[in-house]
């Protein structure tokens, strides 16, 4: 998959956005014990290792 420039890392978080488009409820938040806030947007951290530590950068809209 790598030599065509697609990382398992892209699959993997598409595949996360595609499962959190089918169970709108793993995207929620819940802040006062109560109800329920659903996300209309689905990002994804991706956390990266580096030399001076690590980096998480945010995939926003993920499932466009």
């Amino acid at each position: 998959v790598k030599p065509k420039g697609v990382t398992m890392t892209v699959l993997l978080a598409k595949a996360a956005a595609m499962a959190l488009a089918q169970h709108p409820v793993v995207n929620a938040s819940c802040k006062d014990g109560k109800s329920f806030t659903y996300n209309s947007n689905i990002n994804i951290a991706v956390a990266v290792a580096m030399d001076g530590g690590l980096i998480t950068p945010v995939l926003q809209n993920v499932d466009k």
